[in-house]
């Protein structure tokens, strides 16, 4: 699939971009020739704790020394214990560390990477090129902490809903077991969020991480319903250029890369204590939107309108439908959406709030 806005590029910005993406070809053709062709057939860590609802598992882990040394981000041991899809008993022996940045300052219970050996993982026919996962946790205890949770959980659905180009996410209730005996057990919602390259698998790609990327250089179509993806949830805590809280992905069915987006624990639509807008963003509330997009020229943005209008009800629906959220919080997240859609339903008011703040550069 070829993106049509290369036809009319003027020559030097088309040499750009035709460099910009031999470049990405050259240094990922050996990544992509290592690939196991067998790995949609394998079962993997993430496959293994799927469930159709939410999964029960108990994590065993000295608990009071992960919340201690958070910030030295030191890997110890871990076990976990939980039922498959089929009900049979598995246990998980591992490693286990803090991770995230802004998190281990805000939040009590820092977010885990959770990492198998790999010889392991072949022995017991899981694909070892996938044998580590991210674990998002409550930041705090408590039913307030776990409801936050909840609500960036079902952004994740929301996001899948959108676009097969996203990271998939498992729900999951954890009694936390505190192995050095400190601390008593305590049961809190988490989810697990897919392996970044077994995400890119899924669509024939490979996941690069360039320190600095101008927007420009992306595939502008995926972009620009990131963008709004993003305005709609209220979240500026994201910037291709750096990519932060951005995958960027080379697929063989485009030319150009991918953005993926991922954490979002700082937008509106969560409504944090301690979120707060994206570096150089001034805005009063962390419920305020502001569009972050390229400036794409008249009718360009506005063509996602169509998308978002018929994903309206699947969105609506994916919120009604959670079981493990008050219904209180699931009508404040359906109502933040309706503001979304009124500026999203009236040219004039798209226009000014979309359109007319486009960012030359983008973010």
């Amino acid at each position: 699939m070829i993106n049509p806005n290369l036809k009319t590029l003027p020559y030097s910005t088309f040499q750009a971009i035709l460099f910009f993406s031999l470049f990405f070809w050259t240094s990922l053709t050996p990544l992509f020739s290592q690939a196991d062709t067998s790995t949609a057939e394998m079962s993997t860590m993430f496959k293994t704790l799927q469930n159709e609802d939410i999964l029960k598992m108990t994590i065993e882990t000295n608990t009071k020394q992960m919340v201690a040394k958070k910030y030295k981000e030191d890997w110890q041991p871990i076990s976990l214990k939980f039922k498959d899809a089929e009900g049979n008993d598995l246990e998980w022996e591992g490693k286990t560390r803090a991770r995230g940045n802004i998190r281990k300052q805000v939040c009590y219970y820092p977010p885990m990477k959770i990492k198998l050996k790999k010889k392991w993982c072949a022995a017991n026919g899981l694909d070892s090129n996938f044998n580590d996962l991210k674990l998002v946790v409550g930041c705090k205890k408590g039913d307030y902490y776990g409801g936050l949770l909840l609500k960036e959980y079902l952004i994740y659905k929301l996001y899948e809903e959108l676009t097969g180009y996203s990271f998939k996410t498992q729900l999951a209730e954890i009694d936390f077991v505190d192995t050095g005996g400190k601390w008593k057990t305590y049961t809190s919602y988490a989810f697990f969020i897919e392996n970044e390259n077994e995400m890119a698998s899924r669509f024939n790609a490979k996941c690069a991480k360039p320190k600095r990327l101008r927007s420009k250089y992306i595939y502008a179509d995926q972009l620009d319903k990131m963008a709004l993806f993003e305005y709609m949830i209220g979240n500026t805590d994201w910037s291709v250029h750096t990519s932060h809280n951005v995958r960027i992905v080379k697929c063989y069915d485009y030319p150009l890369p991918l953005p993926i987006a991922y954490d979002f624990d700082y937008s509106g639509l969560v409504n944090a204590p301690y979120a707060v807008h994206g570096e150089g963003i001034e805005l009063d509330l962390i419920t305020d939107r502001l569009y972050l997009g390229m400036c794409r020229g008249p009718g360009v943005v506005a063509k996602q309108i169509p998308l978002f209008q018929e994903k309206k009800a699947a969105f609506y629906k994916i919120i009604e439908d959670f079981k493990y959220l008050e219904k209180g919080e699931k009508k404040e997240m359906m109502k933040y959406l309706d503001d979304f859609y009124q500026v999203l339903d009236n040219a004039k008011s798209f226009r000014r709030n979309i359109t007319d703040l486009c960012r030359e550069n983008g973010r």
